[in-house]
């Protein structure tokens, strides 16, 4: 589960899962969301990426893993659409992430370390992270 906070120029992304890699999954469709066009069909070409983030933390392995997927976007019109995770563990993941072209909005300026969280809670996982838009 995710929702969007809109803040005046950023937007604040909070996940609450069972597993971490359930927070990762549920960012990835969140981000996709956002970079998705209201108008844009589900049927650019299909394409599959390899991804590697290395981190500190889990925090910061959240971070670099949506930077990665923004810089998929910006770079190569990639929007995600599934992700699959090989590795994960608290200092990095190696992931496929099959996605299709399209047009994403040049939208997120940042993936910022500001309110950055993902912890362990009672009930499985929560993580904040905030773009700069």
């Amino acid at each position: 589960m995710y929702r969007w906070i809109d803040h005046t120029g950023e937007l604040e992304l909070r996940v609450e899962a069972a597993t971490e890699t359930a927070v990762l999954e549920d960012a990835t469709r969140a981000l996709a969301e956002l970079l998705r066009r209201d108008d844009e069909a589900r049927d650019g070409e299909a394409v599959t990426r390899e991804v590697t983030v290395d981190a500190d933390d889990r925090a910061q392995l959240l971070a670099a893993w949506l930077e990665e997927l923004v810089f998929l976007a910006e770079t190569e019109a990639v929007i995600p659409e599934r992700v699959e995770f090989e590795t994960l563990d608290e200092r990095g993941l190696r992931a496929r992430v099959a996605g299709r072209r399209g047009q994403p909005p040049h939208l997120v300026k940042a993936v910022t370390y500001h309110r950055l969280s993902f912890d362990r809670t009672g009930s499985g996982w929560a993580a904040t992270v905030v773009l700069d838009v």
